[in-house]
């Protein structure tokens, strides 16, 4: 129970340290990097990415368009923990894996329908989720819990520039649904 909580604790703090990390420092880039930075060594652990013009190519267009008028490109890390034989249960083995999804919008100006000056402050925050979920991830990996469990982390920085996403653009979902954009500052789903 005391290595629960630890581990617990540690997830809490890793969310909190990413949720507090300056914009210009937490890039897509970087969010992915602190992924690497904590499973790269972990045997029980598989990191993949699609980045950029791939999520476009891979039909994730809802990621893609928020993300594609920024400097650092969208991404969607996608982490496995496959749990060692060791720890591996009847139970366990009959369970499907669990899936955690988090929003990982890494600094919102909301676009083309940019924010207004008061409703910028904090947009640094609107990534709590992506964070929230690595660190509970991060902590079910450390405890070697006995179930498979798959980490979708959608990262994006939904910012202005010659490529954003436009109100009024009609883009296509990874559900093949078309969606038109009415205001980039919306959710995206």
């Amino acid at each position: 129970e005391i290595n629960a909580a630890r581990e617990a604790a540690e997830g809490v703090r890793l969310a909190c340290r990413l949720v507090d990390t300056h914009p210009e420092e937490l890039t897509t880039t970087a969010f992915a990097q602190e992924c690497h930075d904590l499973f790269d060594d972990d045997e029980t652990v598989t990191i993949e990415e699609i980045v950029g013009e791939e999520l476009k190519e891979k039909g994730y267009g809802g990621i893609y368009n928020v993300g594609k008028g920024a400097t650092h490109p969208p991404r969607l890390v996608i982490l496995t923990y496959e749990p060692p034989k060791n720890v591996l249960t009847e139970e366990s083995e009959e369970q499907s894996a669990i899936t955690l999804v988090g929003k990982g919008i890494v600094y919102d100006t909301g676009g083309l329908a940019i924010k207004s000056r008061t409703g910028m402050c904090g947009m640094k925050h609107d990534m709590g989720g992506a964070a929230g979920v690595l660190g509970g991830f991060t902590a079910a990996v450390r405890l070697r819990t006995p179930r498979k469990i798959r980490l979708m982390l959608c990262l994006a920085e939904n910012a202005i520039g010659p490529n954003s996403v436009r109100n009024d653009d009609i883009i296509t979902q990874y559900s093949g649904k078309t969606v038109e954009i009415n205001n980039s500052d919306a959710e995206v789903s």
